[in-house]
């Protein structure tokens, strides 16, 4: 899926609003209904309807009929709310797709060139992420987008620690919701590159950086030729963080042996690289617990001194949603101050959430307390209307059968077919009439 910024530039601030409240619902709901959406969004509601229907004819959101009527965000509707957020920052000012449907050339306020990374779980080639990777840990309930998000979280919060410790990484800039803005490399990909004259002083750069990885107490896990730059100066470059696991993981060793092996292959086979490395995990002095800092997969909770001590992952992403929470509403309300829908903040908390579904849950027992009510009410007045059946002698019925014989036959509601399939009580007859 390309991303498509052509409706981007028209894209109205009460648009957005409906969009950050559709995402907002989707922490509760699968599909959020109308309802909820013009409570969170403070939209009136026939302007709130014109706003879904144009978000729909832009695949902004889709809308359901099956269980409920509900809407529900879009992968291009969740890239707009980030780039919308980029834009006003001024980490992004224009966009340029590139050839991979998720990393994108773009340019910031300053005039540089960029990378934009959109996170796409879901597809058919991360369906088993879930099982791959620990961004669910204790959840049961989740979608692509929130799983989306974690991974981009993740990955700038791996790629900011190793830059700081030194790392051959890019620099990170920014990062809101499942989107990562980091400066670009000028250099290609080891699966790209079609020719080293000498290979051997690569090789034992991508070994290094693999016992550099250890020493800091991480594993890359995926330390292969699609992960590896190398710039004009033969100068290599690591990118793709998400699934690094710690040196304390279960399967630590086989991560870090099939890291090893892939580099083997790969330099031997392409490159015809005589050299071979041969390291064990074990062998490895840890310097610094780097996987503690940002709670790699496999980190071992009891080495944390302190309770709130390196809680980076959660600082941060707490921290970052109040932010951009906090500025989108305040610059939506300001720069909207003719309309006074538009003047009253937007940002409501769980607590508020947590209320709006306690009065839909409420109002949805009183109507069922009345339809209760109603069905009693009938079932008292049915009752009331019921005769007892009075028995009939034998005189009585035969008198009365030939009487109905001879209506229902000059009315014609007895019907000869030749199948004889329909056939008429006369005995039920009968006791009606005589009741």
């Amino acid at each position: 899926m390309r991303l498509d910024t052509s409706y981007l530039a028209y894209i109205t601030k009460d648009e957005l609003r409906v969009l950050l409240a559709v995402e907002m619902g989707m922490r509760n709901h699968e599909y959020v209904p109308g309802s909820l959406i013009e409570k969170i969004s403070k939209v009136k509601r026939a302007n709130a309807f014109v706003i879904l229907q144009n978000l729909l004819k832009n695949k902004l959101v889709t809308h359901t009929k099956q269980k409920y009527d509900g809407y529900k965000l879009t992968y291009l509707g969740y890239d707009y709310l980030a780039l919308s957020v980029f834009y006003k920052r001024g980490s992004i000012t224009k966009i340029g797709v590139g050839k991979e449907s998720d990393i994108y050339r773009c340019q910031n306020s300053d005039g540089n060139i960029v990378v934009l990374k959109l996170a796409r779980l879901g597809r058919t080639s991360f369906r088993t992420v879930k099982k791959n990777r620990d961004y669910l840990q204790h959840r049961t309930q989740y979608n692509w987008l929130y799983l989306s998000r974690l991974a981009s979280v993740k990955e700038f919060a791996y790629m900011e620690a190793l830059y700081k410790n030194g790392f051959p990484t890019p620099t990170p800039i920014d990062w809101n919701r499942h989107g990562i803005v980091m400066s670009i490399i000028n250099g290609y990909t080891l699966c790209n590159v079609a020719s080293i004259q000498d290979a051997n002083p690569v090789f034992k750069q991508c070994v290094e950086l693999l016992e550099k990885f250890a020493q800091f107490g991480l594993i890359h896990s995926d330390l292969n030729e699609f992960n590896l730059m190398i710039t004009d100066d033969l100068k290599i470059r690591v990118i793709d963080f998400p699934q690094m696991v710690s040196t304390s993981h279960l399967n630590a060793d086989y991560y870090f042996q099939r890291d090893l092996d892939c580099l083997n292959t790969f330099f031997h086979r392409k490159f015809k690289c005589d050299e071979m490395a041969h390291i064990e995990l074990n062998s490895i002095q840890i310097e610094k617990k780097l996987d503690l800092e940002v709670k790699a997969s496999g980190f071992v909770k009891k080495e944390l001194h302190k309770e709130n001590d390196l809680d980076y992952l959660d600082e941060y992403q707490k921290n970052q949603e109040k932010e951009d929470s906090e500025n989108e509403i305040e610059e939506d309300d300001q720069e909207s101050s003719q309309d006074d829908h538009s003047q009253r903040s937007m940002e409501i908390s769980q607590e508020e959430l947590s209320d709006i579904e306690s009065q839909e849950q409420t109002e949805k027992q009183e109507i069922e307390q009345k339809q209760e009510q109603k069905q009693e009410e009938d079932q008292k007045e049915k009752q009331q209307i019921e005769v007892p059946k009075q028995e009939l002698t034998e005189l009585d019925t035969r008198y009365i059968k030939k009487v109905v014989k001879k209506k229902y036959r000059n009315k014609q509601h007895i019907k000869k077919n030749n199948n004889k399939n329909k056939e008429v009580d006369i005995e039920e007859r009968i006791q009606d009439i005589y009741l």
